[in-house]
């Protein structure tokens, strides 16, 4: 299951919705667990566009929207834009997969 792709125009559609219609992300299946990939995309990508959302933004849409939408599961997967950069918050891309490698 992924999350539509886009954070829209200005980056500030942090809504998290399915990428496949048929798809719900909250989905489950007995005996099967699918993968969960967030994407976290501006339309068109700058290096000042993903400084400004690859911290605290990244961080916050996953555990306020994504994991919501989910039906409390945590990304197996995330992808950003210029995964070196951040904002400066203290959250960089590695540090939040890191986090949700350690479980809640």
């Amino acid at each position: 299951m992924s999350n539509y792709w886009s954070l829209g125009d200005l980056g500030d559609d942090l809504a998290c919705v399915t990428r496949w219609p048929d798809v719900p992300l909250d989905r489950q299946e007995p005996g099967f667990r699918r993968l969960f990939t967030m994407s976290h995309h501006r339309n068109v990508p700058t290096v000042l566009t993903a400084s400004l959302g690859n911290g605290a933004k990244l961080r916050n849409r996953i555990a306020e929207q994504c994991r919501t939408a989910g039906g409390g599961r945590t990304p197996n997967f995330v992808s950003v834009d210029f995964h070196r950069l951040s904002d400066g918050s203290g959250h960089t891309p590695a540090s939040i997969v890191a986090e949700l490698d350690e479980g809640p």
